[in-house]
């Protein structure tokens, strides 16, 4: 039985990924965890799932890329990614989650609001350099918590990137970084012969879930795509806060 729920959780995180293009550490880990499972073991399979799912959603945005940020988001992530190691190692899980979950509420409240009353704002963090910013950031907590689409995504709304642009970055970006997880996953001692018997399960069925997502993420506009993007920030955080 806890197989099945293990599947099911690692599934559903992929659908909300392929739907929304993030988020499917923040809704699995919470998720794994409930049902007992090895916190590295989890980190593991959420991070190679993200990246087996970024693959075709990569190639389907391809002509929505601006490879100059991709580069310079995945270049900030290599300084990263053992930042985020060494967290998970040495710091008190529990606090970095609640901090980071108390910032996703309130940005994602705020935001909301703004939105809901009609209130547009202007791009903030015009210049380059924040693009590096921005990518350590989501090294750091993609190799320590899977989460790198979470911060890329709040620098997204920040910049004003349209929609279908944000899903080309972000997927381009999952792509290139999930490989540097994965490998420093890997390297870490994070996987095990039962993350690999779970992949030869769940794997197949992305066949079936990832075309899903894609014909749900095509019957939503894409201004109350961004309305869902905020309400998520704010789920998330709830999640990461009362875990």
């Amino acid at each position: 039985m806890t197989l099945v729920l293990i599947i099911l959780i690692a599934l559903f995180g992929a659908l909300v990924r392929t739907v929304f293009g993030f988020g499917e550490a923040l809704v699995t880990m919470p998720l794994l965890a409930l049902v007992g499972f090895n916190i590295e073991s989890s980190t593991a399979l959420i991070g190679i799932l993200g990246l087996l799912v970024a693959l075709p959603a990569t190639f389907k945005y391809h002509t929505k890329i601006d490879f100059a940020v991709v580069r310079r988001l995945v270049f900030g992530s290599l300084f990263g990614v053992p930042v985020g190691i060494a967290l998970i190692k040495y710091v008190d899980r529990s606090l970095v989650l609640h901090l980071f979950g108390l910032f996703l509420i309130c940005y994602g409240a705020y935001s909301l609001i703004k939105v809901l009353r009609q209130r547009p704002t202007q791009a903030h963090l015009k210049a380059n350099g924040w693009d590096y910013v921005a990518g350590i950031i989501s090294g750091a907590l993609g190799s320590a918590f899977n989460s790198h689409g979470v911060p890329v995504v709040i620098y997204g709304t920040l910049k004003k990137w349209p929609v279908d642009t944000m899903r080309g970055i972000l997927q381009a970006h999952f792509v290139c970084v999930g490989i540097i997880v994965v490998a420093s996953q890997i390297a870490s001692g994070f996987w095990s012969l039962e993350v690999i018997k779970l992949l030869m399960f769940i794997v197949p069925l992305l066949l079936v879930v990832i075309p899903f997502g894609n014909w749900l993420s095509a019957h939503i506009a894409s201004q109350t795509l961004v309305k869902y993007i905020y309400l998520l920030l704010i789920i998330f955080g709830g999640l990461l806060v009362f875990r």
